[in-house]
C-alpha cells in the first residue's frame, strides 16, 4: 500500500514539467477546471510551510503529485487557499483533514488568524469539510469557475493543538 504525505511544496513557478503535468491533469480530473502550463507557473503561491503537495513516499523520484493545498498569505490576519485538490484514488482517507491540519499549523505560526477559500457551488462535499472547520459562504461568485457558480468562504483559523 502506498505511503502517502504532504509535504511542502515548490512554487509552481518552480516545478518541472512533470509536475506540472501532474497538477493540470489533478485539476482536470478532480474538479473540471483547465489550467494552461503558464496559468499553472504563474499562480501567486510561495516557497513556505503552508504549500503542500501530497506525494508516494515510496515512489521513487522523480515523485508525482496526487495532491496540493497551495496557502499564500492574503491581506491583514487572512491566509487564502488558493487551491486544494486531492487525487481521486486518496480521498476519504483523511488526508484531507491532515493537509489542513498541517496548513493550519504553519499559517498558524505566520500570525494569521482567518482563513478565505472559494469552492464550487455544485461541490457540497468541500463545503461540508469547510464547514465542519468552521467556514461559512459569505458571497456568490458568479463568472469565477469557468463550469458554473461559486461561492467565497471564510472562517476562523483553527488554533493548533499544543
Amino acid at each position: 500500500m502506498a505511503q502517502m504525505a504532504w509535504v511542502p511544496g515548490k512554487r509552481p513557478l518552480d516545478y518541472t514539467p512533470s509536475d506540472v503535468e501532474h497538477v493540470v491533469n489533478l485539476f482536470l480530473h478532480e474538479t473540471g477546471e483547465r489550467y494552461a502550463e503558464a496559468s499553472l507557473r504563474h499562480l501567486p503561491i510561495p516557497e513556505w510551510d503552508a504549500n503542500l503537495v501530497l506525494i508516494d513516499l515510496d515512489e521513487r523520484h522523480p515523485r508525482s503529485i496526487h495532491g496540493v493545498l497551495y496557502g499564500t498569505p492574503f491581506k491583514d490576519d487572512i491566509v487564502r487557499v488558493a487551491a486544494f485538490v486531492i487525487s481521486g484514488d486518496h480521498q476519504r482517507k483523511t488526508l484531507g483533514g491532515q493537509a489542513w491540519e498541517r496548513f493550519c499549523v504553519e499559517a498558524w505560526k505566520k500570525g494569521f488568524r482567518r482563513v478565505q477559500l472559494e469552492v464550487k457551488a455544485e461541490n457540497l462535499d468541500a463545503q461540508r469539510f469547510y464547514e465542519r472547520r468552521g467556514l461559512k459562504i459569505h458571497q456568490e461568485l458568479v463568472g469565477y469557475y469557468q463550469s458554473g457558480l461559486g461561492y467565497m468562504m471564510q472562517g476562523p483559523l483553527s488554533e493548533p493543538s499544543p
